[in-house]
């Protein structure tokens, strides 16, 4: 069953639950276009998925480096994978033109995705720089 906006926990850093909230709208945005049939937009939504995607991504593994947590390489693993699947699905979507597949690709992996992402590692990530920024 597709839930164009999943339901994620909050986390302890208020930039990360505002750019999760845009990740969430953006998602469901794309998968209305979808629902739809207005295929016009997707290419301009999907870019601009994109661009959040790797903005966000920079910001929190700065955030993560600033204050020395330990696991930062798994996390910043997971994103590379995330953005490597991304471009690669976007640009199948643009070869393709494959309906079926992005509404599919965007429903199921990305919705599990960002809900298993955020529910676990954000949600230790922002912890740990929370606790770290009340030391300082």
């Amino acid at each position: 069953m597709r839930q164009n906006h999943p339901s994620y926990p909050q986390v302890a850093l208020d930039f990360m639950n505002r750019d999760h909230e845009e990740f969430a709208a953006l998602r469901g945005k794309l998968l209305d276009l979808i629902d739809s049939g207005t295929a016009d937009a997707i290419d301009g939504l999907l870019d601009e998925l994109q661009r959040h995607t790797v903005r966000h991504f920079a910001d929190e593994e700065k955030a993560m480096q600033e204050a020395g947590f330990p696991v930062y390489a798994v996390h910043k693993g997971e994103h590379d994978a995330v953005l490597v699947d991304m471009a690669a699905r976007i640009e199948g979507w643009r070869r393709e033109r494959d309906i079926a597949v992005l509404r599919d690709w965007l429903d199921a992996a990305v919705g599990e995705w960002f809900v298993s992402h955020v529910s676990s590692m954000d949600t230790v990530t922002a912890g740990f720089i929370a606790a770290q920024r009340q030391r300082s």
